[in-house]
């Protein structure tokens, strides 16, 4: 019987999976990428600070799922991306909120390297047991043992993991939607590090 992503602790990593999770630092120093005009008026239409966007879903859909098409349409040759597919392991299955994989024209995520989960409740730290837990399936479901890296995120704040080996870290760094041209970076700079690693 596997576990859901879900019901994954921080204990839970470390005594099923023994994957220790640390905070740290492991992001360099990051290029800031311009926002696509189209992006920036989405954001500007949805402005992610407003209370009506209460809903996960509709944070999902106006700020989170923009904002990845926005890195996808940079990589569009190089990555795939999806949203609510299932990974399944031996151990750990689940649905995920997204992933980016480098297959960019699969119509399922063959080779998942970035892992993203929307935090429940507004909780960024609740939601690291998860990203790395379906980081940890990621990995395993590749054929390399190359880094899986992973975001948190609730729209208004994006946390960001690395999964090597059995070290899972979150950068110490949580960035704001306010720095969206530093978040657009990090994807970049995550797709470019995974696809040369």
């Amino acid at each position: 019987m596997t576990t859901s992503f879900s019901q994954v602790t921080f204990e839970l990593l470390r005594k099923e999976f023994q994957i220790k999770t640390i905070e740290d630092s492991f992001l360099p120093a990051i290029t800031p990428v311009a926002a696509p005009d189209w992006l920036r008026h989405l954001l500007q239409l949805s402005d992610p600070t407003k209370t009506f966007l209460k809903s996960e879903k509709a944070i999902s859909e106006a700020v989170i799922a923009p904002i990845l098409f926005a890195v996808r349409e940079r990589f569009h040759d190089k990555i795939g991306l999806f949203s609510g597919e299932p990974l399944v392991t031996e151990q750990l299955s689940g649905i995920c909120d997204f992933i980016i994989s480098t297959d960019p024209k699969s119509f399922i995520p063959e080779t998942p390297i970035i892992v993203l989960v929307e935090a429940k409740k507004h909780d960024i730290l609740a939601g690291i047991p998860q990203c790395v837990a379906e980081m940890y399936a990621a990995q395993q479901l590749n054929t390399d043992q190359k880094p899986v890296l992973g975001c948190v995120t609730t729209g208004l704040q994006w946390a960001f993991l690395k999964l090597e080996n059995n070290l899972a870290i979150t950068d110490s760094n949580i960035l704001s939607i306010k720095e969206l041209e530093n978040i657009l970076g990090v994807f970049h700079w995550f797709i470019q590090y995974r696809l040369a690693n």
